[in-house]
This record gives structure tokens, C-alpha cells and sequence, in this order.
């Protein structure tokens, strides 16, 4: 009714695929790493300046794993490998790589605050084919190349921590001419904030200003793996497998491993759940009350098509 206070649950559903290359152990894309960096712990820790304020948080088994990898096991991917490579050392497919990926930041809000970082992108061009980076290279100094690799790291880094840290403050209003020693400290920087992620998540968690939940472990779509025939029930005209899948043991199994892993990385069990895609239907329920969760969150979409108000 009018005037009445409206009650609104922020979910915060933190979630990265399984970047790691099972053969090679590298990671293929350094989003666990960048984001890392940038959004997960600033989130919380941005909290604490609230303390009236409650939040929601899901994270996902694969990006804690990937986080736990790099902070605790020294993971590398590829953009990490080639910003510890010593510039004056790049051949002409690192040099290509680094112009084609070392810009890949929102160029407004993260590239533009450093005029050095910009300054190098207009360098390389803006709108530029594979060509193009090959004829950029050439007038690409060692120098350039340092600063770029210190740059692009340093800007995926929160401003929050960049703007805290007297070292990172300094090397920010350094600005250009990095040495070697101010790129392996950029990174240093970065791994060493990814450590501190999850131990923050478990302190509020603990304290109860944040309420932490989880998703299956392999991130599955949990009806189609008790039964793709379910397919049919919110799309009639979807088209099947031309053999019915259906495991709802695998389903549970997905559960109980995701739970499993939540509570080996913080010590406790969760309540919730948010299903992969927010998919559901009458038997996950059915299972993920049996494991004991006690809430499971989903979409409008899926609310008013279970209420047939499509």
C-alpha cells in the first residue's frame, strides 16, 4: 500500500568461469585476476563504512578456486606472463599481443585518469585491425612498453586501494618512466589483495553484516540434469535432444560440491543458493531443500511464468 516502506535484497552474484587450461595449467584470460583486483574486495570492504547496512553476496566455487589459485598457488595466465616479461626482451608476437590486450580497460574511467596510459592508446590507434598493431609496434619504444605493462595493471586496480596504499599512490602520480621493480610491485600488489579477498568475505560474514551464498559447483543448469524433457514446460516449442538426458543424481552431486567447497574455504554452511542462470524447477527444489538450503533465489521471468502471467 502507499507509504509503505518497500523491502529490497541486493544480490551480489560474483561469478567468472573456469579459465585454467587443464593441459597447459595457464589461465587463458585474466579476469579472476583483473577483476579480482578491481570489484571483490572493494565491494565488502566498502561496507564497513556502513555498518547498518546488510548484504548479499554469492560466489560462485569456480572463481573462490581460481582466486585461491593465484593468491596461494602462483597461477599465471598468459596477459600475466607478459607483463613480467622484461620489455627490452618482447619479440614481435609479444609486442603485438600487448597492443592488441594491454587496452582492454574502460578507456573513459580507467584509462583516460592516467594521461600516460591514454597517451599510448592514441599512440596505437584507436581503431586499429591486426595490421595495423604489427606497423604500431615498430615505433613502440622498450620504454612505451614498460609503461604499458605497468599501466595496464596498475589502472585494475580499485582506486580505493591505489588512493589507500602510499606506494601505489605514488607510482600514480609517478606516471610514466617505470622501472622493472615498479612493474613486479604492481603485481605483487595485485596478488596480494586477491589473498585478502576471501578472508574479508569470511570476517563479515562471521560478524553478520553480510549473509554469503552459493552456486553448483561446475556452474550446471540443474533441471536440464534431472531432466531435459523439463525444457518443455517453460518453452513449448524448444527443441529437444533426440535422447532424453536425465540424472538428477548429478544434479544433487553438483549441490553437495558446491556446498562441500563453500564450507572448507569459510568454515561454516550456507542457507542459500543462487542456481546457475537462476534455473529451477520442481525437483531441484525439491533436492536442494533435502541438503539442506533454505532459500533459493531466481528472476521476475521465471516467477510470472510459474504464475502463468506470461
Amino acid at each position: 500500500m502507499k507509504g509503505e516502506p518497500l523491502s529490497l535484497v541486493f544480490l551480489w552474484h560474483m561469478h567468472q568461469p573456469y579459465y585454467k587450461d587443464p593441459l597447459s595449467g595457464s589461465y587463458r584470460l585474466p579476469w579472476v585476476r583483473l577483476h579480482g583486483t578491481k570489484d571483490y574486495l572493494d565491494m565488502v570492504e566498502i561496507l564497513r563504512e556502513f555498518p547498518g547496512i546488510r548484504q548479499n553476496f554469492n560466489l560462485v566455487p569456480s572463481l573462490l578456486e581460481q582466486i585461491t589459485d593465484y593468491a596461494e598457488q602462483g597461477a599465471v595466465d598468459v596477459f600475466l606472463e607478459m607483463s613480467r616479461k622484461k620489455s627490452s626482451e618482447l619479440n614481435e608476437d609479444d609486442k603485438i599481443f600487448i597492443l592488441g590486450n594491454f587496452f582492454l580497460a574502460n578507456w573513459d574511467n580507467m584509462i583516460r585518469p592516467f594521461p600516460r596510459y591514454y597517451e599510448l592508446l592514441v599512440k596505437r590507434g584507436t581503431h586499429i585491425r591486426k595490421s595495423d598493431l604489427e606497423r604500431a609496434a615498430r615505433y613502440f619504444t622498450s620504454s612505451d612498453f614498460l609503461d604499458l605493462q605497468v599501466l595496464f595493471n596498475l589502472c585494475w586496480i580499485d582506486p580505493l586501494f591505489r588512493q589507500g596504499d602510499p606506494d601505489l599512490k605514488r607510482l600514480v602520480e609517478k606516471g610514466r618512466n617505470f622501472s622493472e621493480e615498479d612493474r613486479e610491485f604492481v603485481i605483487g600488489k595485485q596478488i596480494g589483495i586477491l589473498g585478502r579477498i576471501i578472508p574479508a568475505y569470511r570476517e563479515m560474514a562471521l560478524s553478520g553484516r553480510v549473509e554469503l551464498s552459493f552456486s553448483p559447483f561446475y556452474h550446471p543448469i540443474l533441471p536440464l540434469l534431472c531432466d531435459t524433457d523439463i525444457a518443455k514446460v517453460s518453452s513449448p516449442d524448444a527443441e529437444l535432444p533426440a535422447r532424453r538426458f536425465s540424472h538428477p543424481e548429478d544434479a544433487e552431486k553438483q549441490i553437495a560440491m558446491g556446498m562441500e567447497y563453500f564450507n572448507a574455504t569459510f568454515g561454516f554452511s550456507p542457507s542459500g543458493m543462487w542456481p546457475s542462470e537462476g534455473s529451477v524447477s520442481e525437483e531441484v527444489l525439491r533436492i536442494a531443500s533435502g541438503k539442506g538450503i533454505k532459500w533459493v533465489a531466481t528472476d521476475e521471468g521465471v516467477l510470472s511464468h510459474s504464475l502463468n502471467m506470461r
